[in-house]
């Protein structure tokens, strides 16, 4: 009788892993399908900001009106909204490198017992230790370069419409304070993904311990 209750248990164990198997993939292409839909959504957004200011600008001088407060604050919400996604995409980062891993040892605890003969000749990954929440190389991570360059973008054109033409030395002051922005944003995130590397579970995405 006991011997029944534990094939029972072995097989419910066995499918509840196959529906955790199947539900991770599809958790999976669900952050793939995620960070590409904030890629258009972002490439729009900065668009539309850019545009609006600049015609804004442009629309000021010809009518020589000043609309330039109006301009400054179309930048400073894009900005807001910048961060925002940058921090989205971060996070969508970690969430995928942690489901990543989960399948990854789904994969290893069946095979490493090699079923059926099967030896994975093709080396597919069963190690739960990658990827790496940070990988410099990894589009996401290039995603990430990019955001953060261009909420750098808007900070440089908020600050030359702030500055007026009066101030020669606008130009250097600005693009040294948008590359100082990117800089601080790609670092900010290396350090928080890279500082999820030795938690566990929910530890990895949340900044709770």
């Amino acid at each position: 009788m006991a011997k029944s209750s534990m094939h029972i248990e072995d097989g419910e164990a066995v499918k509840f892993l196959e529906r955790d198997f199947n539900q991770c993939f599809m958790q999976l292409r669900h952050y793939d399908s995620q960070i590409w839909n904030i890629c258009r959504f972002a490439f729009t957004a900065y668009i539309s900001i850019l545009g609006t200011a600049l015609g804004l600008y442009h629309y000021s001088v010809e009518k020589s009106l000043n609309l330039i407060p109006a301009a400054i604050g179309v930048l400073g919400a894009g900005l807001v909204l910048g961060f925002l996604l940058y921090s989205l995409v971060i996070c969508n980062r970690a969430y995928y490198v942690l489901v990543c891993r989960y399948i990854n040892e789904h994969r290893k605890f069946f095979l490493e017992g090699r079923p059926f003969g099967f030896e994975n000749v093709s080396g597919m990954y069963m190690n739960s230790a990658i990827p790496p929440y940070f990988n410099w190389r990894s589009w996401q991570s290039w995603l990430c370069y990019l955001i953060a360059s261009l909420n750098a973008a808007l900070l440089t054109a908020l600050l030359i419409f702030y500055f007026s033409d009066e101030y020669s030395w606008r130009w250097p002051l600005t693009i040294t304070i948008g590359i100082i922005t990117a800089l601080i944003q790609i670092g900010s995130g290396i350090i928080y993904l890279k500082s999820r590397e030795d938690k566990i579970g929910s530890e990895g995405i949340s900044a709770k311990e």
